[in-house]
């Protein structure tokens, strides 16, 4: 049953009450984005009652700072000295890194990430659908390297990942970084966006010459708008993007795209593409299976959202597919566990319509809000280590 707009105020103000209930224990930029997705749910199921897609968004952005979205970012924001500690420290316990899509993610009709990026509870409920369109192509997925991030070490610095073929690891440090068993690279989580400022070359500049690292997570979800997550001018990311490449030789820069429109008409029209940023890598994360769909996936987001980076001017050849390997928690969007077939047949779909990635993602290995993920589900683990042969 589709709800009415009149409806949604009530609904979205408990929505992001409920997010605040959460705030303590995730992270300030998954806090941020289920803050982001409640009030893209409330947009969403407005579209979806009959109302006008420009009047539905105008409404409802009033309506989400009005009623709880600026005190709920206020409690992100709070947390973000808590999350750098816990970063330095390596990011080992649950909801310690924000390098999600999470679902942390995309943007939605019906909302999806956790994991940004990308990160509430939906507002909406959607007819199950199992489309399964694919465009061109087909064939095998080949690339070297894969990802699965978050809680990628245990307590005695094993890496965990590795268990299921994954070899891109998610990590902060140096030590951490050096310390990789051999055939793993690292992706470097950074999560800054003000340019090649003093922080930034800080930063960076202690990995320069470490023959494991792979190359840099600039940011998760950037925003260039500053609606939903800070502000982050495309120069900014150029800027860094430039001074990665000039001094640190072969290093990729790498961003989480946020979806601006809905998983059925997703846009990154005035986002990030190679030209305004420089950034060599752009992740897409439309995450189909939901617990509102009866069991299905909607398999056609993946190729909607696909279609509308191509069309924003990201060529296939610098996207990175995100899979959806995650379900339940407290993220907005009521994602479902995938079932082994229904992961064979996301991988399947990518693989047709970005045969040969630099790396492909799957999110994620550690849980971060209360949720399922792969170091929990064995069946999806047993997938991904034959896909990641």
């Amino acid at each position: 049953m589709r709800r009415r707009p009149k409806a949604l105020g009530s609904t979205l103000l408990l929505t992001l009450l409920a997010t605040l209930h959460v705030a303590s224990s995730a992270d300030a930029a998954s806090v941020a984005r289920q803050c982001r997705l409640a009030c893209h749910d409330a947009i969403a199921a407005c579209v979806a009652a009959g109302g006008r897609s420009r009047a539905c968004r105008k409404n409802m952005l009033g309506r989400c700072k009005g009623e709880g979205l600026a005190v709920c970012q206020g409690q992100a924001n709070a947390s973000e000295a808590e999350v750098a500690n816990r970063r330095r420290r390596g990011r080992k316990t649950t909801a310690t890194t924000t390098t999600t899509t999470g679902p942390p993610g995309t943007t939605t009709s019906t909302t999806t990430r956790p994991p940004t990026t990308g990160a509430s509870s939906s507002t909406t409920t959607t007819r199950p659908r199992t489309t399964t369109t694919t465009l061109a192509g087909g064939g095998g997925q080949v690339t070297g390297l894969h990802y699965a991030p978050n809680n990628n070490f245990d307590s005695s610095g094993n890496y965990m990942p590795g268990q299921a073929g994954f070899n891109l690891a998610d990590v902060s440090s140096v030590s951490g970084l050096t310390a990789l068993p051999s055939g793993v690279k690292g992706l470097v989580w950074l999560g800054l966006c003000d340019g090649a400022d003093s922080t930034f070359i800080a930063a960076v500049r202690p990995f320069i010459g470490n023959p494991k690292l792979f190359g840099f997570y600039l940011v998760d979800e950037p925003d260039p708008t500053g609606t939903w997550n800070p502000l982050c001018p495309a120069a900014n990311l150029m800027a860094e993007s430039d001074w990665i490449h000039a001094n640190v030789p072969g290093a990729k820069t790498f961003i989480a795209m946020m979806n601006m429109g809905t998983n059925d008409s997703p846009t990154y029209a005035g986002t990030y593409n190679p030209v305004n940023s420089h950034i060599d890598l752009y992740g897409l994360d439309p995450y189909p299976c939901r617990q509102d769909m009866s069991g299905s996936c909607d398999y056609s987001w993946i190729n909607k959202s696909v279609a509308a980076a191509e069309a924003s001017g990201v060529p296939r050849g610098s996207m990175v597919p995100i899979y959806q390997a995650f379900g339940g928690g407290n993220w907005g969007g009521n994602y479902a566990v995938p079932t082994s077939s229904q992961e064979q047949q996301i991988l399947s779909i990518w693989a047709s319509l970005v045969p040969n990635p630099l790396f492909d993602y799957a999110y994620s290995w550690g849980a971060q809000n209360s949720d399922q993920a792969l170091e929990g589900l064995t069946a999806l683990q047993a997938v991904f280590s034959v896909h990641n042969k």
